[in-house]
């Protein structure tokens, strides 16, 4: 089933959802639509975002993984802080930093503090991919979010903060 991929559109509506809530009491239909809401934008933003990043031959799990190098002021961190820091596992990380380093962007260096481990740091290839496309990505982010006034950007950020709470 690789590739496949939930469509959020046939997802019900109220009216459904409505007959759903008489059988079922504990539905709170407005929770439902928010949630499934909040499903397809992050799912249609994130397709966006597959689409401008395969421009540049690397994947959302990849940019994540150069930003993270980017920002840290060595531009180097162990595959075990970079899977934690993405929350992914470990796995998911060697298929990401394989990648990376065949593609240039990244470099294995040997670790001075665990000789039997190393370090990902990131190559001046990586850094000037990154600042090539930064610009671009930011305006990109700001096209996707350009629905929303400075003020609504702040109330969402605001309750996509405090549902994240709720979920911890």
């Amino acid at each position: 089933m690789e590739g496949f991929r939930f469509s959020l559109r046939d997802m019900p509506k109220r009216e459904l959802l409505n007959e759903y809530s008489k059988k079922f009491p504990e539905i709170n239909v407005y929770a439902v639509e928010s949630c499934i809401a909040l499903l397809r934008t992050a799912s249609d933003i994130s397709q966006k975002l597959d689409e401008y990043f395969s421009k540049y031959g690397i994947s959302e799990g990849k940019f994540t993984v150069l930003m993270m190098l980017y920002k840290n002021s060595e531009h180097k961190l162990s595959p075990l802080a970079l899977s934690k820091q993405a929350e992914v596992t470990k796995s998911t990380m060697t298929g990401l930093l394989s990648g990376l380093e065949n593609q240039g962007f990244i470099e294995k260096i040997p670790n001075p503090s665990d000789q039997r481990s190393y370090l990902v740091y990131l190559t001046s290839k990586g850094i000037d991919m990154l600042e090539d496309i930064l610009p671009i990505h930011y305006a990109t982010i700001n096209a996707l979010m350009s629905g929303l006034e400075n003020e609504q950007l702040k109330q969402l950020n605001s309750l996509l903060n405090l549902l994240s709470k709720n979920l911890l």
